[in-house]
This record gives structure tokens, sequence and C-alpha cells, in this order.
């Protein structure tokens, strides 16, 4: 396994070592702490080639504007 140095400042270390679990190293708790990038163009063709009924866009569309709309509480 390839290793890489870093250098951070002190509360940045005493911030990693506070939130790493007693048998986890320090890479261990990156990696559980810190997310993976998301691929945005890689998202958004998988999500082209997801289709949708008519009908369900159309479901969804009346949701969203019945939640725009005042609750009979609010009026």
């Amino acid at each position: 396994m390839a290793t890489k140095t870093i250098t951070i400042d002190l509360e940045a270390y005493r911030r990693l070592r506070s939130a790493r679990h007693d048998t986890e190293s320090f890479s261990q708790t990156i990696k559980r702490i810190v997310p993976m990038p998301i691929d945005v163009e890689a998202y958004l063709e998988r999500l082209q080639a997801v289709s949708m009924s008519e009908e369900a866009a159309l479901t969804i569309e009346q949701h969203v504007q019945d939640r725009h709309r005042p609750s009979a509480r609010d009026r």
C-alpha cells in the first residue's frame, strides 16, 4: 500500500485524534468521516438512463404543486 505524508496544524490533528476510534488508524478515521466526492456527470448520466412513466411524472408534479398551496389551517 502506498502512503503519503501530509502536514496538518495542531488543531486539525487534535480534532482528528478525538474522532478516531480506539482501534482505528488515522487513514481509517479519515475514510469514515470524509465522504467520497460525487461524480456529478456520471450521476446525471445514470439519472437520464432511468425512465419514468408519464403518470409518475404527473403525480410528482402534482405533489410538488400541492406543497406550495396554503393549507386550510393557514387560510
